[in-house]
């Protein structure tokens, strides 16, 4: 499963130790990230138009990918 709050870059502890959450990382989540590679492109097609729309559509891109991600394979 794929969720929003999972860290996007993870890396590895020392000794093979494993975090016990989420809390424990540093940086993006996996939602944040994707919500940002959205606004990336639609920015770069844009002409005009209110940045917090923009902001609003990325995020639910976002969303809407993750939920994509989870949804069983065949």
């Amino acid at each position: 499963m794929t969720y929003g709050n999972n860290n996007a870059f993870t890396s590895p502890l020392p000794n093979g130790q494993q975090y016990k959450d989420d809390s424990n990382y540093d940086g993006l989540t996996k939602r944040e990230y994707f919500a940002a590679m959205a606004m990336q492109g639609l920015l770069a097609r844009a002409s005009t138009g209110l940045s917090s729309q923009y902001a609003d559509l990325a995020v639910d891109c976002a969303d809407a990918l993750i939920q994509q991600l989870n949804k069983p394979q065949p």
